[in-house]
């Protein structure tokens, strides 16, 4: 009886991987029920959704979808723990502040900077625009809102309760190569045309955004690079993902040379000239963002 009673309890109750599992039943649940009954609502007007393409619109809806899931997931446990989202790291009232900011500067400028050295290696063209007027318009606003919508869910879904969760169990650092590495395992088994430089890259980015969590206190930071980075990667360089191209994205670009230098059919992200510029942003972060500060990171 003991020994059953150590596996589930620990000295704060439950153990914080069952709250873990807790959290991810719950959000399962909730994101698969709205789904079917988008789905029914869709099928019911007649709306086909296109399933080949990076269309801003169903990456839009689709996010939303899951961050409500999340959100409310997260609701839950915060009133069994008797916490505030805030406690989790999730920004609050001023989710677009300065930090927010911040890390939109930065996540644009690494992507920018990515997309500089292939082209200086001779594997990248910007071509023109392939927008304009109108359409453009929309376009640029529907890639913004999309953006943000990834931003928001992929960083409340891994980096908000589940890593507050497991850095209560096994701290801050360990909590955060294991959420990194499951995030770059998640990219590889689920995106066609994976390939290791992938899982690598986007597991380097969860732990450079861990990295600004642990530094800035809360995930506005996180939230702004990662919106930045997927606007920038796919509308305005206008790279592919996973085999696919955005229909309305901003340039007429082409990728060309081996895979190693572009990506190939997975994108910039794929590149190897990622890793010196992921490695460049360590840098920087932990040059301009020395104090450790926030509820968040005195917890965990």
């Amino acid at each position: 009886m003991r020994i059953i009673k150590a596996i589930f309890v620990g000295p704060r109750g439950l153990r914080s991987g069952w709250r873990l599992l807790i959290f991810l039943a719950i959000g399962f649940a909730l994101q698969t029920g709205l789904q079917e009954i988008v789905a029914v609502i869709l099928k019911a007007r007649g709306i086909v959704v296109p399933e080949e393409g990076l269309h801003a619109a169903v990456f839009l809806g689709e996010d939303a979808i899951t961050f409500v899931a999340v959100v409310v997931a997260t609701w839950v446990m915060a009133r069994w723990e008797h916490r505030k989202f805030t406690d989790y790291g999730l920004p609050g009232k001023n989710a677009f502040g300065r930090k927010f900011w911040e890390g939109a500067a930065f996540g644009f400028a690494g992507c920018s900077l990515l997309i500089l050295l292939i082209f200086l290696a001779g594997g990248y063209s910007f071509g023109s625009l392939a927008l304009h007027g109108a359409a453009l318009a929309r376009a640029t606003v529907l890639w913004l809102l999309a953006s943000l919508a990834i931003g928001f869910t992929e960083e409340y879904l891994f980096r908000g309760y589940p890593q507050f969760i497991l850095a209560q169990g096994m701290g801050f650092w360990p909590a955060a190569f294991l959420i990194s590495f499951l995030f770059g395992a998640l990219h590889y088994f689920t995106k066609p045309f994976e390939r290791w430089p992938d899982w690598a890259s986007t597991g380097l980015l969860a732990l450079l955004i861990c990295l600004t969590l642990k530094r800035t206190g809360d995930l506005r930071f996180a939230i702004g690079f990662h919106a930045a980075f997927d606007f920038a990667a796919i509308f305005v360089y206008s790279g592919p993902n996973g085999g696919q191209l955005a229909p309305d994205r901003l340039l007429t670009a082409s990728f060309h040379g081996a895979e190693w230098l572009t990506g190939g059919k997975l994108g910039p992200e794929a590149s190897h000239l990622v890793f010196p510029v992921i490695a460049a942003m360590f840098l920087a972060v932990h040059f301009l963002y020395r104090a450790p500060a926030g509820n968040l990171t005195k917890s965990a």
